[in-house]
């Protein structure tokens, strides 16, 4: 297993998500700057849809509209308009926006409005999750650094040591190890699991085997299970 991908997963996922996210507002700015530039110039005209092709592609439907208008004393059909709504329908009157210089390069102000809230909006949500997922992952090392340099060292008892199903990291689902703690001040039995691991345990690892844990002393629900690879030097794994 990739054990780069492994270690920083949620990273790498936060920083896709957040890179995805940016990309889609940089263009949804950029399509907004270029639109409000098109309607510097643009010349508004009344048009009508003159029709609207209907194609039913199984999972979702497209629909192609085209409209017909008049400028400059001459008259423009099936004019294709990048643009559909549900409340549009043929025979409607629309208001258009059209370039002077090219009559058949048309827009209209709510498609427009349309395409720059679905790039930012899209983006914005890309964005969100990607940076909320880089920023627990940051304070989850954080943590971890914490509880390693000052929190309560204990020795935990393995349970088991299996794969969990519910991530799947470069074709593979790392493992996880389980295990209990008994503390003698209250007698409470404290249950643990591990990061996901870039490893085998089994390789270095037993059922009932001690391992170490690293606990804050005054909440037992901030620890690291510090699980080593002790077999790394005499496995060579190429599968």
């Amino acid at each position: 297993m990739n054990k780069f991908l492994t270690k920083y997963f949620m990273a790498i996922f936060g920083g896709i998500f957040a890179l995805v996210g940016t990309i889609i507002i940089i263009v949804g700015i950029i399509t907004n700057v270029k639109m409000s530039q098109f309607k510097e110039s643009a010349v508004e005209v009344n048009g009508v849809i003159d029709n609207i092709i209907v194609e039913d592609r199984g999972d979702e439907t497209d629909y192609d509209v085209f409209v017909a208008f008049e400028y400059d004393g001459e008259y423009y059909e099936d004019v294709h308009l990048d643009f559909y709504s549900s409340s549009m329908y043929e025979g409607q009157e629309i208001d258009l926006l059209i370039d002077p210089d090219n009559p058949t390069d048309v827009h209209t102000s709510d498609g427009d409005l349309f395409f720059t809230l679905m790039f930012v909006g899209l983006g914005g949500l890309f964005a969100l999750i990607g940076y909320i997922i880089l920023i627990v992952s940051i304070l989850n090392k954080k943590k971890k650094a914490g509880l390693l340099e000052r929190g309560q060292h204990i020795y935990g008892e393995i349970e088991s040591m299996e794969q969990d199903y519910s991530i799947t990291i470069n074709g593979r689902h790392p493992f996880r190890i389980y295990c209990k703690y008994k503390n003698p001040t209250d007698g409470y039995i404290y249950k643990f699991k591990s990061d996901t691991l870039d490893f085998n345990p089994w390789d270095s690892y037993k059922t009932g085997d001690s391992i170490d844990i690293y606990v804050d002393p005054d909440n037992f629900k901030k620890y690291y299970v510090d699980a080593v690879d002790k077999a790394a030097d005499i496995v060579r794994d190429y599968t």
